[in-house]
């Protein structure tokens, strides 16, 4: 009798690994607020993201994924990617990007990291690592990380409006 391979190929459902390293950053966080409190666990977490997507726009860069930009427009060309890259179920991929001069604003009404810590009662506290990721990235790109949250899911505003500067360092 001859034995099927229950090899599984993660390769061939990468949004499930995705999803497996957000729900593990879920219980990391989890873990920090209950061991020393929000405002350590928001201080590192945050401190976490920007330095994390900082190093992962630098190896974007590296393999030639991603260019530094030239323009607001070229710039959310980027950021698209990088969503793309770590996000699942296209999150923030299709949601409204308008540019003017060197000025975007986007709105987004879904968040997968909202969603679940709203589901885990920790939402009230939570300081969002949207704006860490957007300094790493900006950061790693040589801009000046200028970028407001105008409305937040966080704060009760029913979606997220950022609206970002493009203005090399």
């Amino acid at each position: 009798m001859e034995t099927e391979s229950l090899t599984y190929n993660y390769l061939d459902d990468i949004d499930e690994i995705k999803k497996l390293w957000w729900l593990h950053d879920s219980f990391w966080h989890a873990s920090l607020v209950r061991e020393f409190g929000p405002e350590t666990a928001n201080r590192i977490n945050l401190k976490t993201n920007e330095r994390l997507f900082r190093m992962l726009t630098m190896m974007l860069l590296k393999r030639g994924i991603i260019t530094r930009p030239e323009s607001i427009q070229d710039l959310m060309g980027v950021f698209k990617t990088i969503w793309k890259t770590c996000f699942f179920d296209d999150m923030y991929i299709t949601e409204p990007i308008t540019c003017e001069r060197n000025n975007a604003t986007w709105i987004g009404s879904e968040c997968n990291a909202y969603d679940s810590i709203t589901r885990a009662g920790m939402a009230s506290g939570y300081a969002c690592g949207c704006q860490a990721i957007r300094n790493g990235v900006m950061k790693a790109l040589r801009l000046k990380p200028l970028h407001t949250i105008e409305e937040s899911l966080v704060k009760g505003n029913g979606r997220c409006v950022i609206k970002l500067v493009f203005e090399p360092s």
